[in-house]
């Protein structure tokens, strides 16, 4: 059964816009989409007003689990600088997964 890890994005205004990974590391996005799409996953968005939602869709619970971003170039920087211009820009991020686990919060 499929596995799903949803990013929920909530911007505080129209003009605020969403940081993107490739801005902060277009070696580290092209590095990650490549993982992902090796290991069978997909990546989807939807976008509703302030609201955009970044769905990441896996075969199962344990392929997501086994995925291994450690070697991808500038991982611990990109996670931490992300989240960073998240909370700077004022946006809201909540991580779910399909089994009903908050991931991430803030």
């Amino acid at each position: 059964m499929a596995y799903t890890v949803t990013w929920t994005l909530t911007r505080p205004d129209e003009g605020t816009a969403l940081p993107t990974i490739a801005s902060i590391s277009a070696a580290n996005k092209s590095e990650s989409d490549t993982a992902l799409s090796d290991a069978g996953a997909t990546k989807g968005y939807e976008v509703d007003g302030l609201v955009t939602k970044v769905v990441y869709v896996f075969p199962d619970k344990a392929t997501h689990d086994a995925l291994d971003f450690s070697g991808v170039a500038d991982e611990n920087t990109v996670r931490s600088t992300y989240k960073q211009a998240l909370v700077d820009a004022g946006i809201t991020c909540k991580i779910e997964d399909s089994e009903g686990a908050t991931i991430a919060d803030f």
